[in-house]
């Protein structure tokens, strides 16, 4: 069979009408007739012509979808770089581990202060504002994390999907910064059950929706095929 170079193997990218070609497992795959593979281009983040092995390794489907595709060839072994640092950490999923904490902060503040609203009950109040602390206190390291392995695993590609969590991202940020000062500033906002007390409500609801559709935005990333 015919052995491909990395070098080689980007020529056939797609683009200008060329072939589609990835390699996995030292094996090359023709993926021309993949609808998912128009243009040279999978979900807008991996590009033909390039060694998918640890991407497949890291995606929600294994290496079975390229047995529906012929063998063209065998990608030439070549001596391997030492991993970086970054990549190693980028190994450590950090992202997917931290970014389950200002979710879940972000969709409980409001719970509390509803049953707070509903009971009357101090202490549900109390850990609404120690809840949203907490959120404040997760979300850089959330994004900071967030950046860090779009960087490393999608090398740095801007599309749709990532740009729309970005924005979301700065919106939860924001409106939990802002809640976390009006009630530091004004630890009765919710006792006095004012216009103003429905209003920092609304705000924290607002952030658990935020949370739900950075959650589904997420998901797209992990989970497409």
């Amino acid at each position: 069979m015919k052995r491909f170079t990395k070098s080689e193997l980007k020529n056939y990218n797609g683009e200008d009408g060329k072939p589609i070609y990835v390699a996995f497992d030292n094996k090359v795959y023709d993926l021309s007739d993949s609808r998912l593979w128009a243009d040279g281009r999978h979900m807008g983040v991996h590009s033909a012509g390039a060694e998918l092995s640890g991407s497949i390794e890291n995606a929600p489907h294994d290496a079975e979808v390229l047995s529906r595709f012929p063998i063209v060839g065998e990608l030439a072994r070549e001596e391997h770089a030492p991993e970086s640092l970054a990549q190693r950490i980028a190994d450590l999923y950090p992202h997917p581990i931290i970014v389950h904490f200002p979710i879940a902060f972000s969709t409980t503040v409001s719970l509390f202060s509803i049953l707070y609203l509903l009971t009357g009950e101090a202490s549900f109040e109390l850990a609404s504002y120690y809840i949203l602390t907490l959120g404040l206190l997760a979300s850089p390291f959330c994004g900071l994390s967030g950046v860090f392995s779009w960087k490393i695993n999608y090398k740095g590609v801007m599309n749709n999907t990532f740009s729309r969590k970005i924005w979301f991202t700065v919106a939860l940020m924001s409106v939990t910064m802002v809640c976390f000062i009006w009630r530091l500033l004004d630890p009765t906002v919710l006792v006095g059950k004012t216009n103003m007390s429905y209003v920092y409500l609304v705000m924290q609801i607002c952030m658990a929706l935020i949370a739900a559709v950075l959650g589904h935005t997420g998901g797209k990333i992990v989970f497409s095929k």
